[in-house]
């Protein structure tokens, strides 16, 4: 397998967004892309999160904050220098989610940090979360981004995530700032440390790195624009006449739809659910259908949805 190695000279979100989005349509087969990357004061959301409900937009805004939308699931983060992002893109036979989780742990252990891989997306040390992963795959490759918390600003991110009592709930956590911790509160590390450990641990595990690679900023230009647009950011806006709106054991649900003459003409799910490709198909589903909890729990279950999140979705439809 080929090892090319991407480091980011920007903080901009757009740009460090939009080369990732080139990099993720160019990766030749038996190929592992692996990015590292910053970006200075933003609060990046998943694909599918209602940006308004999520963050404290003019807050953000007021202290000279940006607000990114990734194309992965999940939930919110904030961004600063005190973080560093990692991403692996590779074809589907080659990913594999636990293998690339660990590698980041074991570049962790090599800092003298014991790091455990946790739940569905969490790295954590001692119970706190130093690093969140996201995922997303398409056309026969797999992306993975996550954070490592080395140095990052608490307050600020205590300020600008709005997160859900439900999901602080679900955590046993009090507040966001609770449930993470950065590196630097059990030992002294830099940014530096913190990469070339990555690049030891990619090395381990996949073999050395075999070329490091020029940062693709103007071949990407048209997909950072693309990231930075405000359709992107905030979605289009239509008149909906119903609204569900739930937490369930696989995230936050909030299920609007547009109807004319009693059949749903448009459906737009926000959510923090990690599969970005289940949420699509869910607003496709519903389409021509009429605007009623029951009639999608029907629908839904007469489809071939038949993961353990749809099913846990019909039953809640149906209380």
């Amino acid at each position: 397998m080929n090892i090319e190695l991407y480091q980011s000279p920007s903080f901009d979100p757009y740009v460090n967004l939009g080369v990732e989005e080139l990099l993720l349509e160019t990766c030749p087969r038996n190929t592992l892309r692996f990015y590292l990357w910053q970006n200075a004061h933003t609060v990046v959301i998943g694909k599918n999160q209602h940006a308004q409900s999520e963050v404290a937009i003019t807050k953000l805004m007021d202290d000279g904050g940006r607000l990114a939308r990734r194309s992965s699931g999940g939930g919110a983060v904030y961004h600063d220098l005190g973080n560093v992002n990692f991403t692996f893109i590779l074809e589907e036979k080659d990913y594999d989610v636990q293998k690339q989780m660990n590698v980041i742990a074991r570049a962790l252990g090599k800092l003298g940090f014991d790091a455990q891989v946790s739940g569905r997306n969490d790295i954590e040390i001692n119970g706190a979360k130093v690093s969140g992963n996201a995922f997303l795959k398409r056309n026969g490759f797999g992306l993975h981004h996550g954070t490592i918390l080395f140095n990052v600003d608490k307050e600020k991110l205590g300020k600008y995530l709005t997160v859900s009592e439900a999901k602080l709930k679900r955590k046993s956590v009090e507040s966001v700032k609770a449930r993470i911790m950065n590196l630097c509160d059990v030992k002294p590390v830099g940014l530096e440390d913190v990469k070339q450990a990555c690049l030891l641990a990619v090395g381990e595990e996949y073999g050395e790195i075999t070329h490091r690679m020029p940062f693709p900023m103007e071949e990407a230009k048209e997909k950072i624009a693309f990231f930075q647009s405000e359709d992107w950011l905030y979605g289009a806006h239509f008149d909906k006449q119903l609204k569900l709106e739930t937490y369930l054991s696989f995230g936050s649900i909030r299920w609007e739809f547009q109807s004319e003459q009693n059949k749903i003409i448009h459906a737009r799910i926000y959510s923090d659910a990690m599969d970005v490709n289940w949420i699509e198909k869910l607003e496709k589903q519903v389409l021509g259908l009429v605007p009623d909890p029951r009639i999608i729990a029907d629908a839904l279950e007469a489809s071939d949805m038949n993961d353990v999140a749809t099913v846990e979705l019909i039953a809640w439809l149906r209380d």
